[in-house]
């Protein structure tokens, strides 16, 4: 079951459409969008090449808008392509998964286009997302320039930052082979599952070391707010030193937001397109549903006095039981499967 659950999180993906900026189109009533279906656990870079390759004849200046000047954003937000893409589209969209996505309207001139939505409710995001690339006015006091080697650079360093926050120490990360520290992106990049989990579980099952705490960041996107935490696997205070769950842990790191331990109040808690479980233990969270880069990328979905708790069966059971029972990874598969697109 464990592995089904990675597996869930691996296959996730999310459809994507790409308009040029009109300012950088040569072309007066502007260039076709691109539609491309892009997988949770990657970056935006990886999809650049192809699509600046379809844009390629629209652009005005291609001695300026070229692959490295290129720049993503959306309602006039700089996407940070250093983000997994899961992560952008749950913190941008503020996506609540409790309410039915809404689809755009058929057009009938292409059979393959999508339905009209059936009913769909306020706060639901949008499906495909649809992203601006730019090139023009890069916005260098938010985004890193992006070079070559920045995606691999970004991707390793928070490997090694996730390592030393789960063992006080990176000797894990620092005792791959060359080969495997090379494997661990270039399997992200082609997205091989069996390659990319057979370096990681060395990381996570290293010989001589105890994982201590668990690496996580709560995005808050009402704020943009972006809390990193560092939380032990056992619940300090506690007699029997009880498992951290990500109810206690939630309740530590933003008790205001999460002042009950067992069930949501404020906001619901978000990873992979889904609502978390207050009741799953961090550690079995962590070494089966964290992302490639080793932390917990938790967005908060705000309830907005939404009462209704009907829509997710997962928040039902977040709210049954000790806080301490273990994280149904049934439904967790279930839920997973069902909100892939």
């Amino acid at each position: 079951m464990a592995d089904a659950v990675r597996r869930a999180v691996w296959d996730g993906s999310i459809p994507f459409k790409v308009m040029l900026d009109p300012s950088e189109c040569r072309i007066f009533d502007k260039a076709d969008p691109y539609y491309f279906q892009a997988d949770r656990v990657a970056y935006l870079p990886f999809y650049l090449p192809r699509i600046y390759k379809f844009f390629e004849n629209f652009l005005i200046d291609k001695a300026v808008a070229t692959v490295e000047n290129a720049w993503f954003e959306v309602d006039n937000a700089p996407l940070r392509w250093h983000w997994p893409i899961g992560l952008l589209y749950d913190f941008y969209t503020a996506l609540d998964p409790t309410k039915t996505p809404t689809l755009p309207p058929t057009n009938h001139d292409r059979p393959g286009s999508p339905p009209l939505a059936a009913d769909p409710e306020p706060g639901a995001a949008p499906v495909p997302w649809t992203i601006t690339l730019r090139f023009a006015s890069y916005p260098h006091d938010f985004l890193t320039t992006l070079t070559p080697t920045s995606t691999h650079d970004a991707f390793i360093n928070s490997i090694k930052e996730a390592d030393f926050s789960r063992n006080g120490t990176a000797k894990a990360v620092m005792s791959l082979s060359p080969s495997d520290t090379r494997e661990l992106f270039a399997s992200l990049q082609d997205h091989d599952y069996d390659r990319f989990w057979g370096v990681t579980d060395k990381l996570l099952n290293h010989s001589g070391i105890t994982v201590k705490n668990i690496p996580i960041r709560i995005y808050n996107p009402e704020t943009g707010q972006v809390i990193q935490g560092s939380v032990p696997t056992r619940q300090p205070g506690t007699i029997r030193g009880d498992a951290q769950t990500l109810g206690t842990a939630l309740n530590s790191l933003v008790p205001i937001i999460f002042p009950s331990k067992r069930s949501v109040v404020l906001a619901r808690p978000v990873m992979h397109g889904i609502v978390l479980p207050l009741s799953a233990p961090l550690l079995e969270l962590m070494r089966e549903a964290m992302y490639p880069d080793g932390f917990l990328h938790i967005t908060l979905a705000m309830m907005n006095d939404d009462n209704d708790n009907s829509h997710s069966f997962v928040r039902l059971r977040a709210s049954e039981g000790d806080v301490g029972a273990e994280l149904p990874l049934e439904a967790l598969v279930e839920e997973l499967e069902w909100v892939m697109l």
